[in-house]
């Protein structure tokens, strides 16, 4: 303001005061200001031959900014191509923490926090664990997502008369089995600041965690001829038995309800499915049952399609025909809705109640399973068919990242699709069979 009121290089008599009381500061700190100002205009005459000194109103403004400013648009102590190059020279296991790579590229961790948080030169990636898949893996895996093309799109000379689609797979059930646990080791709370203590939590061992198995069966939710939607959910069964406790204990009394796990072998998987999975397909199907395909994974105690007495027994159940087995590829837990993510998405929920106990956690994971929503559900079978897409683009394998197709969206305004196009590489797979 004052270098405005300049006239040949000296103010006018007064402006002190005026630029004082406008700035709300004393008369000797706008005087002070001023003469950094003529200090400044000097130095860059000097540097750049130039003369603002007998006029400094003319002088650009960058000129005044002020040193935090310069800082910011100066360079950094430590070069950040430098830094990059150095980081892309050490192998990938030696960066998974900042101070490890800080230590071995002679760099201030700090810096290595403001490149990853504010600058977002790094990135942080969580590495998941995949099964290792073979040659013929990958084939079978290939052969499962073709047959799930929808062939009223293909014609008889394996050409697309039209654009590829998946099948609606109305007709499939994906069964599978997980241990779910009461607790997990390294949970994270939100806390209040200096209000809440952090929980303190115990087990006898994290490796004998209290836990129960299940087994579960989803079907693809779907519009009625009337309008309304069923949700898909078939059911989800506990593996064990109840007992009562034969002496006291410090837990429990005497006489007191308590579960014990059973293993599953054929003759554990047989019972489950002739007497809870289908008597409860056979009662919740909203439509007439013509053919359902119940996809489980290859375990030593599943069945297979041709177990002679399981076929027996649908026969006297005379559904013969109507309800078969089949196994998804080796090695695949990608292609199995529970898999991909219904069990994972369910064991949160379970967490958010707490339980204490295995009858506990059972009646937790049943009203968790009855409150899934079905928007959900509808999304992990969408993400399934996107899950097929990335396998024909990876030939089968199983190192990709699933697309996103903003399903939120989708789901909100209600055009979430049924079936999905089919990736146009899988058109040279037809054309080879």
């Amino acid at each position: 303001m004052v270098r405005g009121m300049a006239d040949e290089g000296m103010p006018s008599r007064g402006s002190f005061p005026v630029a004082a009381s406008l700035c709300d500061v004393s008369r000797q700190a706008a005087r002070r200001i001023f003469k950094e100002i003529q200090s400044t205009v000097k130095d860059h005459d000097n540097e750049h031959g130039t003369d603002y000194s007998n006029n400094p109103a003319m002088a650009p403004d960058q000129l005044f900014d002020n040193k935090v400013a310069n800082r910011r648009g100066g360079k950094c102590k430590h070069d950040r191509a430098a830094v990059k190059a150095a980081t892309k020279a050490l192998p990938i296991a030696e960066r998974r923490r900042c101070r490890h790579l800080a230590a071995k590229i002679n760099t201030p961790t700090t810096t290595l926090f403001r490149m990853l948080k504010q600058e977002r030169t790094f990135f942080r990636n969580t590495s998941s664990l995949k099964p290792k898949l073979n040659a013929t893996q990958k084939h079978l895996r290939m052969l499962h997502c073709l047959e799930r093309i929808d062939p009223l799109t293909i014609n008889s000379n394996g050409r697309t008369q039209q654009t590829l689609k998946h099948v609606d797979q109305h007709d499939e059930v994906h069964v599978d089995e997980k241990w779910f646990f009461v607790c997990n080791d390294g949970e994270s709370y939100i806390l209040v600041a200096d209000e809440e203590e952090a929980p303190k939590r115990s087990v006898n061992h994290k490796s004998h965690i209290t836990k129960a198995m299940f087994i579960s069966a989803i079907a693809k939710p779907r519009r009625l001829t009337d309008g309304t939607w069923w949700d898909g959910k078939i059911g989800i069964w506990p593996i064990g038995r109840l007992k009562h406790a034969q002496r006291a204990s410090a837990n429990r009394p005497v006489g007191a309800a308590e579960w014990e796990a059973e293993s599953v072998d054929q003759a554990k998987c047989k019972c489950l499915l002739l007497n809870d999975i289908i008597p409860a397909i056979v009662d919740s199907w909203p439509t007439a049952i013509t053919r359902i395909n119940m996809q489980q994974d290859g375990a030593k105690a599943h069945l297979k399609p041709t177990d002679e007495d399981f076929n027996n027994e649908l026969e006297a159940l005379g559904l013969q025909g109507k309800i078969g087995l089949c196994a998804q590829p080796a090695q695949s837990p990608d292609l199995n809705v529970n898999d991909l993510g219904f069990f994972a998405s369910l064991q949160s929920r379970c967490h958010c109640t707490t339980p204490t106990n295995e009858l506990e956690l059972i009646a937790m994971v049943q009203a968790a399973f009855e409150d899934y929503p079905m928007a959900t559900l509808k999304k992990l079978w969408c993400t399934l068919q996107s899950v097929m897409n990335e396998m024909f683009k990876s030939t089968g394998d199983n190192h990709f990242k699933i697309p996103h197709v903003n399903k939120d969206k989708l789901v909100r305004e209600g055009r979430l699709p049924v079936v999905l196009p089919v990736e146009p590489s899988a058109t040279c797979y037809l054309e080879d069979e």
